[in-house]
């Protein structure tokens, strides 16, 4: 009898391996599934699926449409994963923890220029900064997270008092006044730069912050001045201002219901020693 059972045994052993070395190849296995849910109607049944082992945003849905005997299935599987523009972001994300996406986003915002000589009013209104992060690593719990991102940004520093930004011929960044007859409309400094922003962030919910560094790698800057004279228009610029190639901004960001918002300071000088002007950097502004 013990041997029966035995062989009894050892064949059902066999059988289900072999059963599930067949395994059709649509069958779908999830393991620790947090809940399913099945829906049997005279015509369909759909088997929904939500949450599974070490993704709790895993999404599955099936539907069989019976016709004449024979079945129509459609069916759909969700990630964790998500994209979002801005505020634009996929809601599913909002209900379940970690949230793992990328996301761009868009700054526009002020500059400022702390350190300039005092003959120079840098107008922070008329300084215009651009940014635009073109993806952004983003890893959030319910309160903490951290992100990582690229992007591009534009920076100009302009004035409209009676001295100019100039190059002299040694290509060292200086300040020159307008010649009698000459009536100055503006004169800038215009700054390009790759910039890697990291931050930890905050949220406690509606509102939020956020604070790190963003690496500026500067690959342009030029000056650029324009004035009337004698009736007409007259612009000179000049390339190859001397800035530093790294640069790096310490950032806050403040969220809110009413609007996101920006800050932006850099201890580093904009421009190398021992060729010209020396000022730091600031910008803020909002953001979507």
């Amino acid at each position: 009898m013990k041997k029966s059972i035995l062989f009894f045994v050892a064949m059902l052993s066999v059988t289900a391996a072999k059963a599930a070395s067949f395994m059709p190849p649509d069958t779908l296995v999830v393991n620790k599934p947090n809940r399913v849910t099945v829906i049997t109607t005279d015509s369909m049944q759909t088997i929904h699926i939500e949450g599974r082992d070490g993704n709790p945003q895993y999404n599955y849905r099936n539907t069989l449409q019976l016709v004449d005997s024979n079945y129509v299935s459609t069916s759909g599987i969700d990630n964790d994963f998500s994209f979002s523009i801005g505020p634009l972001h996929n809601k599913k994300c909002k209900e379940t923890y970690p949230i793992r996406q990328i996301s761009m986003h868009f700054y526009a915002g002020f500059n400022g220029a702390p350190g300039m000589p005092n003959s120079v009013d840098i107008s922070s209104f008329r300084s215009w900064e651009l940014w635009w992060v073109i993806a952004q690593y983003d890893y959030l719990t319910r309160h903490h997270g951290f992100s990582a991102g690229f992007g591009v940004d534009w920076r100009n520093y302009r004035t409209r008092d009676d001295v100019q930004f100039v190059l002299d011929g040694d290509e060292h960044l200086g300040l020159t006044g307008y010649d009698d007859g000459m009536r100055p409309k503006f004169s800038r400094i215009k700054v390009f730069s790759l910039t890697f922003p990291v931050q930890y962030v905050y949220r406690a919910g509606k509102f939020g912050f956020s604070l790190g560094p963003v690496i500026n790698l500067n690959t342009h800057a030029s000056v650029l001045s324009k004035w009337k004279e004698e009736g007409r228009t007259v612009k000179e610029s000049h390339k190859g201002v001397h800035v530093n190639p790294v640069t790096v901004d310490l950032m806050a960001t403040l969220h809110a219901p009413f609007g996101n918002y920006y800050f932006k300071y850099s201890p580093s000088h904009l421009v190398k020693d021992g060729w010209g002007l020396r000022f730091h950097t600031l910008s803020f502004g909002v953001f979507l």
